[in-house]
């Protein structure tokens, strides 16, 4: 229908309904009744016309002129609504609201165009809606969550359009489908609840967060807060007026945040926080039952060797590997946890007595016993075990923990790859052990370690060729110290660091002082522990100690063991090479107790091998120890180089090497090691000289201060 014809019918219309009024004085009629006011506004935005207002609209026309006054001095328009009406300006519509002496007015403008399709004006319709409430099916249209509306069996009744944007659904699918089924079976029972029970069950404004199944089948996360709609006749509920929002990516936040809290990202079994609170429930059980409970406490053997040699990420492939295994092993019910580095604990519940953690121990040394694969390396590794049991060692979960700690620690004392249970006199050797490491920290600062000199034997010439530098640790209480019951703490704590590197420039400045005329030069041997020979500047410290001693480079020998050639084969190639091409002797110390390997002794600058006094020490009596010894003697000459065997304490020991083609003996049958202030006058009373044995064996006299 065209305008002309609209235009038309109205005219036609109008004076039936009004008679004696003119067209224009039943428009103007019709208009002053209707709850709305027309605007005409310039492009400055001033008003130039207004029709007759309505009630509540006279009451501004009564306080201001319209007319020749800018629309947003006469309306209480935001500048947010300001700019929606002068974005006509621009030939668009635009829309505002405002609350006008109580009122809730809206109000649309429109462009006025000239022939030409210029925009000459502004046109307004402000409408009354006669009431400040929103009207709520609009709010719901347009909100961006889903407002839905269910009656007490779970029928929805509603739902917003927003519902297809978060759920898939269209509003009419949802039309007569029960809730209920939409919930997530694990959260239905609590949700059902909190949706209808009553006020007194559940407080209004209190959010409820449950899943709820979309049209694809997955859950989303929705979090609401609903309304009781009450008959206000009867006093009953008759619906339920819900407003729910997608919470699903903030509920994934929440998730892992938990999970990083309470479980290790590496391994993924339960941190230490989360250990303690199961040890604490398992306790709390026990004692309600009456049961025991029994606590494994592991600390895999040599594990900063292989991080230090292999890096940091073996060593996080082991301890994934350690798990994994862990866990193949644990019952239903047992908690592994780890706490930290390569440490790791077991919770054995519902126990019937110590040989149930007893049998759990020994099936874990058991699957430590196949070896794990280690960027190309096939490395075994064991681990040392602590037990204690609830309640017989302890009743709290603090001392449980020390208990266990205290029994592992023993169970490296005595040998590692093993388990001990936590017996009362522990801890007193704990004290013990935490009072020596403590000691330890002072004793470089204290000037309480002393070198001792070991002599080594030509068995071919009757020369002394070497010494090998000992240390020893003067304790202010414990009287003197030998290496192996301070060493491993050092290398524990770092501390090997500082003291290698006095114990290297010690030797050298000794060594050198022996120089003297008429004194065969003798070559002085110094051990190199794993993180000595891994830490950065190695060969720059080598090279300080030779420089500020004068020894000859030639004079020094570095013993290092084979587990440093088995990791990181590059870096260790690059080093030896740089120490070789000083002019420095290498020897590998106690060979055949590690990572043997023929292809790493062809590819290293090595001078020496030095047999392990474990093989020495029986090689008379047992055949093994014999033939691993005869075996290292033929593959150290096939190889062109050096082997002395160290431990030798028997005529029967020497006759065996000496039959086997060794080269050099080192052992307290020679010499026991000799302080270093006792070391010269020792060498000066002591030319180097051999009898014949009774037994026809070249033999040294006695050599001792």
């Amino acid at each position: 229908m065209n305008n002309a014809v609209y235009s038309h019918k109205i005219d036609a219309l109008l004076p039936t309904v009004y008679p004696h009024h003119t067209i224009d004085q039943t428009l103007d009629m019709i208009v002053a009744r209707a709850p709305l006011s027309l605007l005409a506004m310039d492009v400055q935005g001033c008003v130039t016309w207004c029709s007759p207002l309505p009630p509540a609209h006279n009451e501004l026309h009564n306080e201001v002129s319209w007319l020749h006054r800018p629309l947003v001095e006469v309306l209480p328009l935001s500048h947010g609504e300001a700019l929606a009406w002068r974005a006509c300006l621009r030939g668009e519509s635009g829309y505002v609201k405002f609350v006008l002496n109580g009122k809730l007015i809206h109000g649309w403008f429109y462009p006025l165009r000239d022939s030409g399709n210029h925009v000459q004006g502004i046109a307004g319709i402000l409408f009354d809606t006669g009431t400040t409430e929103p009207n709520h099916q609009l709010l719901a249209e347009h909100s961006t969550d889903v407002v839905t509306k269910h009656n007490m069996d779970g029928i929805i009744h509603y739902a917003s359009p927003s519902v297809t944007r978060l759920l898939g659904y269209t509003p009419d699918e949802l039309l007569g489908v029960t809730v209920f089924e939409l919930f997530h079976p694990d959260d239905a029972k609590l949700a059902r609840k909190k949706f209808f029970g009553t006020d007194r069950d559940y407080q209004p404004s209190e959010a409820i967060h449950y899943r709820i199944r979309a049209k694809n089948g997955d859950y989303i996360w929705f979090e609401t807060i609903r309304k009781l709609i009450i008959d206000a006749a009867s006093q009953i509920t008759t619906e339920v007026v819900a407003v729910s929002r997608d919470i699903t990516e903030r509920k994934m936040t929440e998730d892992r945040l938990m999970y990083l809290a309470n479980f290790d990202s590496l391994t993924g079994l339960p941190n230490r926080a989360l250990f303690r609170d199961r040890l604490r429930r398992a306790i709390a059980r026990a004692q309600r039952n009456e049961g025991r409970v029994a606590l494994l406490f592991l600390d895999l053997d040599r594990f900063k060797n292989i991080n230090d040699s292999l890096g940091h990420h073996a060593g996080d492939q082991l301890l994934r590997g350690v798990a994994k295994r862990l866990l193949k092993n644990a019952r239903e019910g047992d908690t592994v946890a780890r706490l930290g580095g390569d440490e790791f604990t077991v919770i054995l519940e519902g126990i019937e007595s110590s040989e149930d953690a007893a049998a759990v121990a020994r099936k874990i040394l058991e699957l430590m016993e196949a070896p794990f694969k280690l960027d190309g390396h096939e490395i075994v590794v064991s681990t040392s075990i602590g037990i204690t049991l609830y309640p017989e060692d302890a009743t709290d979960m603090s001392n449980l923990l020390k208990n266990a700690d205290t029994a592992m620690y023993r169970t490296k004392e005595k040998g590692r790859n093993n388990y001990q249970f936590y017996t009362a006199d522990m801890n007193d050797k704990a004290i013990e052990t935490l009072i020596l490491e403590n000691d330890l920290r002072h004793a470089l600062e204290r000037d309480e370690f002393e070198l001792y000199f070991q002599p080594q034997f030509d068995l071919h010439t009757r020369a002394i060729i070497g010494i090998e530098a000992l240390v020893r640790w003067h304790h202010p209480v414990r009287g003197l110290l030998g290496p192996n019951k301070f060493i491993p703490f050092a290398e524990e704590s770092g501390l090997i660091i500082a003291m290698g590197e006095w114990i290297l420039r010690t030797a050298c400045r000794f060594a050198r002082a022996w120089q003297s005329p008429g004194h065969a030069p003798l070559h002085v041997a110094v051990n190199l522990s794993m993180r000595q020979f891994h830490q950065r500047n190695l060969v720059e410290m080598v090279k300080q100690a030779l420089t500020d001693s004068g020894l000859p480079p030639h004079c020094l020998e570095l013993e290092i063991t084979e587990s440093m050639l088995a990791h990181n084969v590059e870096k260790t190639s690059s080093i030896l090479h740089e120490l070789a091409n000083l002019g420095i002797r290498l020897s590998i110390d106690d060979f055949g107790t590690g990572y043997s390997s023929l292809h790493y002794l062809k590819r290293f600058p090595l001078n020496t091998l030095k047999i392990a006094q474990s093989f020495v020490q029986d090689i008379a009596s047992e055949p093994d120890d014999a033939a691993i010894a005869e075996a290292i003697i033929g593959l150290a000459k096939a190889l062109r180089l050096n082997v002395i065997a160290e431990g030798v304490e028997t005529d029967e020991q020497v006759y065996f090497l000496r039959g086997r083609g060794c080269d050099w003996v080192q052992g307290d049958l020679f010499s026991k090691p000799i302080p270093s202030s006792d070391l010269l006058p020792w060498l000066r009373r002591n030319r180097p000289h051999f009898v014949v044995y009774q037994q026809g064996v070249l033999w040294p006299e006695a050599m001792h201060g």
